[in-house]
């Protein structure tokens, strides 16, 4: 593995230096660690998160969790799903019901596009999940831990960071920085880097509170309420349910006026009359855990990369919490990004391969924050002209419009985001999940892809089992093949689906990136394996920018 260059004054080195340990952070630790790479966080809070803030990850998020070796032990500790679960517009939480804006929550935990159930399990109990298994893998974690200061230079970053409870000062050499530094990101005001989109959509005090409500949500069959009344002009009303020791917690948020108002003019008193306003209860017993404040907008930074930086999460991208995708969103980031920076680290890939990162992401952020702040204000009674696609399907359908994989002759034509199921093996989409059959015991596609590429070879495809092999041998690089068949070969296509789904005959192959992504594919042209050797390693070189 590179590490760093020598450089005078410095205390240590690391090859990666990840600012932020919130979600997205500790998602880039844990898989630049399930590629190999080492790295150090830094987190300024002495711990993970004490509020509950994010809540609902979707199938494709815990396909990733999956592949780290850690869904057993988010299943172990979230609630269930919701069932049949609605999103409303109502008086009060037992008040008059105005509109149904979504039906059906639960739906968007379910896929048959993907071989893993959501999770309903919020961020404070998400998080030590995280930081435990990163640890185990290796993660250098460092929360109490601010960065005080940064610069790069053509062979990496110099970076000065403070523990807070000593003092002490450490100056830290790392060849590549990631800044999930959050919304307000130092890093990316440090670096000069503009935003564009939508900006503020209203300024809200959050209260996260405890109280006997869930049964009420429940008989309601409500996953979440937008409440309009004289005392609760704009507001949400939001249930945490309870599990791993932490009891069932609530959030109200309202809107207020900057201009007019500070959350010093919100005491306690204020907030249990506007929770008791929102619940229709006026002797409803509170207790208040928290007060924060927050501003909702849709801003995607001009440039995700700029030298050895990059920003993940909230740092380049924020979008309205309509839908639930921020946090999902900034895991798929950090999943893209960690890949090709640890093939750059190996020495696997050019450099060239980490300007796909933002060539990739960004179009989908854009698209995402401009559907989501679509979706607010039609939840605000706004209307919803614009709106194009389900929540589903900004979350699992979409493509990458250029980037890291071979182009198909019309891909222009192709839309960023459609339903998963309608894709058809196109270089730039997810790999499809099928069910497939391995030592008489089922196995998803999905399943197969690791930490390297992965081919994937059609029943006459047995050409492309030696070109992979020769491949792997001159390349140096870790490639897996199998070859799927109706009933010889590594797996068996029970439902005969395989080369449908993908979009290839008999003899072809398609090449699955190690975040999951198609790379590129063979339709079946018929070569012999010194053609298809050749053709694979061609398509290599330019995935990996060699």
């Amino acid at each position: 593995m590179n590490m760093p260059s020598p450089h005078p004054n410095v205390d240590e080195t690391t090859p990666m230096l990840i600012v932020g340990g919130g979600l997205v952070g500790l998602s880039a630790s844990l898989f630049l660690s399930w590629h190999g790479s080492s790295s150090m966080l830094v987190e300024r809070h002495p711990g993970t998160a004490i509020h509950p803030r994010a809540m609902g990850f979707t199938p494709r998020t815990m396909e990733l969790f999956r592949s780290l070796g850690i869904e057993e032990a988010i299943r172990r500790v979230e609630p269930p799903i919701p069932q049949g679960n609605q999103v409303l517009l109502v008086e009060s939480l037992v008040g008059q019901q105005f509109d149904c804006f979504q039906e059906e929550v639960d739906s968007l935990f379910i896929d048959a596009s993907s071989p893993v159930r959501g999770s309903a399990i919020a961020q404070d109990l998400l998080e030590p999940v995280l930081r435990t298994r990163a640890e185990q893998l290796g993660g250098d974690l460092r929360f109490g831990t601010e960065l005080v200061a940064f610069e790069q230079d053509e062979e990496g970053v110099t970076a000065t960071i403070r523990e807070r409870a000593s003092q002490r000062i450490r100056t830290v050499r790392a060849q590549y920085l990631v800044a999930a530094d959050g919304s307000q990101s130092a890093i990316r005001k440090q670096l000069g880097i503009s935003q564009h989109g939508t900006g503020s959509m209203g300024h809200f005090v959050s209260l996260i509170f405890e109280a006997d409500l869930m049964k009420i949500f429940h008989e309601r069959q409500a996953a979440m309420c937008f409440l309009s009344n004289e005392q609760v002009a704009i507001g949400s009303f939001v249930p945490y349910p309870g599990s791993a020791g932490r009891g069932d917690l609530f959030r109200l948020d309202v809107g207020y006026d900057p201009e007019e108002e500070t959350l010093a003019d919100y005491p306690e008193e204020r907030c249990l009359h506007l929770i008791q306003a929102a619940a229709g209860i006026p002797d409803l017993k509170i207790t208040l855990k928290a007060r924060l404040t927050w501003e909702m907008n849709a801003l995607v930074a001009d440039q995700w990369q700029q030298g050895r930086i990059f920003l993940v999460g909230d740092a380049a991208r924020t979008q309205p919490p309509s839908g639930g995708l921020g946090g999902n969103t900034g895991i798929a980031e950090a999943h893209n990004l960690a890949w090709k920076l640890a093939a750059v680290l190996r020495g696997e890939a050019g450099e060239a391969l980490l300007a796909s990162y933002d060539a990739e992401r960004r179009p989908v952020a854009d698209y995402t924050a401009e559907q989501m702040a679509l979706l607010s204000q039609q939840r605000q009674g706004e209307g919803s002209a614009g709106i194009t696609v389900s929540i589903r399907d900004v979350n699992t359908g979409y493509r990458y419009g250029t980037g890291a994989f071979a182009r198909e002759e019309g891909d222009e034509h192709l839309p960023l985001a459609r339903r998963p199921e309608e894709w058809q093996g196109q270089p730039g989409t997810h790999a499809a999940h099928l069910v497939l059959e391995q030592a008489d015991e089922p196995i998803s596609t999905l399943d197969l892809i690791d930490s390297h590429f992965i081919l994937l070879a059609g029943p006459n495809g047995h050409h492309w089992k030696e070109a992979a092999q020769h491949a792997k041998e001159t390349l140096h690089l870790e490639l897996s093949c199998y070859q799927i068949g109706d009933e010889a070969g590594d797996l068996i296509d029970t439902e005969n689906r395989f080369c449908e789904a993908y979009g290839i005959t008999n003899s072809g192959a398609v090449l699955i990136r190690p975040d999951g992504f198609i790379g590129w594919r063979s339709k079946g042209a018929n070569e012999n394996a010194q053609e298809a050797w050749q053709t694979l390693t061609q398509a290599l070189f330019t995935l990996l920018s060699r």
